[in-house]
């Protein structure tokens, strides 16, 4: 059902573009606008549909009726007051266009200074986190390489685990930093 209802909305929607555009042909026939083959076409589609004849005669009565309505006296101070208010309306358009072009390249550069520290702040994490795992490496084991020396001079591991649990290396390094 729901495509039943597209279909005929699109069909609605070209119809009435349809019926638009005709209407424009025949106003532009009645002010005299089109070339000639337009009139031609025009004037054939005229006296093959009735329909569109009609339309026509409708809208010749609707101009005919125009023309005889009264004129509106328009005086100096009419015009003036109409440009005025143009002019007016022109000048504030303006302000705020321009109002809004400041705010705007405020805003734009407000923007690209943040995007441009969230970028270096990014590059600088994404760099150290990269670079820097070789060195975060050798800081977790600064301690063994540090008493290497004294742990190169024994083959038994069991033995440098009761040397740390003994606590000698603390004391030792306790009086050195007194």
């Amino acid at each position: 059902m729901s495509n039943q209802d597209d279909l005929a909305s699109a069909d609605a929607n070209v119809e009435t573009e349809e019926f638009n555009h005709d209407n424009q042909q025949l106003v532009a026939y009645l002010d005299g606008e089109l070339d000639d083959v337009q009139s031609q076409d025009i004037e054939r589609r005229l006296s093959d549909d009735p329909e569109f004849r009609l339309r026509l005669q409708q809208l010749q009565q609707a101009w005919d009726l125009l023309d005889e309505l009264p004129q509106a006296n328009r005086d100096e101070d009419f015009t003036r007051s109409t440009v005025e208010f143009v002019a007016l309306n022109a000048r504030q358009h303006l302000a705020e266009t321009k109002q809004w072009s400041q705010a705007s390249s405020t805003r734009s550069v407000i923007w690209r200074v943040l995007a441009l520290v969230a970028v270096t702040l990014l590059g600088w994490y994404l760099g150290d986190w990269y670079f820097g795992k070789q060195h975060r490496q050798l800081l977790e084991d600064i301690e063994v390489i540090s008493e290497f020396d004294q742990y190169r001079l024994t083959d038994d591991f069991d033995f440098l685990q009761k040397l740390e649990a003994s606590g000698v290396f603390y004391a030792e390094g306790e009086s050195d930093e007194d």
